[in-house]
């Protein structure tokens, strides 16, 4: 017998929790059809419980180099991050996994986080971003619209975009290098991007950008412990008057002061519009569902963002605890809410059970009335029929064979009449 044989009798569908461990030594060991079928569950599912525990799987054509002695690299388990699924067992649906709450590290916890980069120097998140970015499309002001989601969170014009993007990917070492993972926002649990007006000073009055600024698919986040931070890099806007030239609106402070003079005003005019200023600011938001906490950092014309990168790390790593009180709070708020909609529910199921009841006994009166009716009119008719008989067997000749007649006729008019039928027919209130 051979030993994967042995392996297919042995624990047939077991409902035993698997660790990341023990899953990624039997799927080295064994085909996945082989591992899917002693868990009870199909290859493609149990693919996706290997994604969602961050474990390795065996590359296609593995296991036929294997059987012919030639060598397939095995790449070692990584460590477990943030949003990976530690233990897993037949029955669980990986969408529906409840995840703890998140926790801020204590001091002595965090170390610092080795992650490759690329040659230029780039860290991972940001790696590649340019040449996709570069290749978007231009929107209003110059700000940046690429085709691509899954990408750093940046909001920049093409001017700035360089420099942005070198801002984050520093940025991200320093945070990795204090400890803190960052990455694009996993699917163990929901996050989202919280919304930013790119003004720097914000309007009165709130408006509706048409065609809105690029977002990405999933938020980018920085773990603190395992509470999840996220950053969106922006470049601000400013309003400015501008002149109508040549199909273009151009801030008057650019416009030299010789061409404003010659400008005819009947074939230009004066407006106010929003303008980028080619400053940048970094956005620290929670996104978490139920909790609002925003966290920005702007640049001014004499102090850069690159100036202040320890001291951002300083205050990312300081707000963990606030965001992780923040998120036990909304949690709680929200599970009160689900409580008293689904005691609300109750209510109305009580309610509309009890309407339904009433409605049940008030038809199935109005039906047993029906049903003695028809029964008082079936006696009568059969007290008319029994009269007849009577009378017909006093008759004598011919009015006796046509009083007869008549009768049948009668009979067969009026059809099978049987209260106890009426009745049988008749619904209770508790059988409607």
């Amino acid at each position: 017998m051979s030993s994967i044989e042995v392996f297919q009798q042995s624990d047939s569908k077991q409902n035993v929790p698997v660790t990341r461990e023990e899953l990624y030594a039997e799927v080295w060991q064994w085909p996945m059809t082989k591992v899917a079928e002693r868990l009870g569950v199909s290859s493609s599912f149990m693919a996706r419980v290997c994604t969602r525990m961050n474990v390795p799987r065996p590359p296609r054509g593995h296991w036929v180099k294997r059987e012919s002695g030639k060598h397939s690299p095995q790449p070692p388990l990584p460590e477990a991050g943030p949003g990976d699924l530690q233990v897993w067992h037949r029955g669980v649906v990986l969408g529906a996994i409840s995840q703890p709450l998140p926790k801020a590290p204590s001091p002595r916890a965090a170390r610092p986080q080795k992650r490759s980069v690329s040659r230029s120097g780039i860290h991972p998140v940001v790696a590649g971003a340019y040449e996709v970015f570069e290749q978007g499309r231009v929107i209003d002001q110059g700000f940046l619209k690429p085709g691509k989601q899954r990408l750093v969170d940046v909001v920049v014009t093409k001017q700035q975009l360089r420099p942005a993007l070198k801002l984050m990917s520093k940025l991200f070492q320093k945070l990795e290098a204090a400890g803190h993972r960052v990455m694009f926002a996993p699917s163990d649990r929901i996050y989202s991007r919280a919304p930013f007006d790119e003004h720097e000073q914000p309007p009165k009055k709130q408006r509706h950008r048409y065609p809105a600024l690029w977002s990405p698919s999933k938020p980018t986040v920085v773990f603190v412990g395992t509470v999840a931070i996220g950053l969106t890099l922006y470049e601000m806007t400013e309003e400015l008057e501008a002149r109508y030239i040549d199909g273009d609106y151009i801030p008057v402070s650019k416009i030299p002061a010789k061409k404003l003079r010659r400008l005819y005003p009947t074939l230009n005019w004066t407006t106010h519009m929003d303008f980028a200023t080619g400053r940048l600011c970094l956005r620290a938001f929670c996104p978490y569902p139920n909790v609002d906490w925003t966290s920005s950092w702007k640049e001014t014309k004499e102090i850069r963002l690159q100036t202040q990168l320890d001291d951002i790390v300083q205050q990312i790593t300081g707000a963990a605890p606030i965001v992780a009180g923040l998120v036990a709070e909304g949690e709680e708020l929200a599970r009160i809410r689900r409580q008293e909609w689904q005691e609300q529910m109750v209510r109305l199921e009580e309610r509309d059970r009890l309407r339904r009841q009433t409605e049940a006994r008030q038809q199935a009166r109005a039906d047993l009335l029906s049903v003695i009716h028809q029964w008082d009119e079936i006696r009568r008719i059969q007290d008319f029929f029994r009269d007849a008989e009577a009378s017909i067997s006093g008759l004598e000749g011919e009015d006796r064979g046509l009083a007869i007649d008549k009768l049948a006729q009668a009979r067969e008019l009026i059809g099978e009449m049987d209260a106890v039928k009426a009745l049988m027919d008749w619904k209770g209130p508790a059988e409607r």
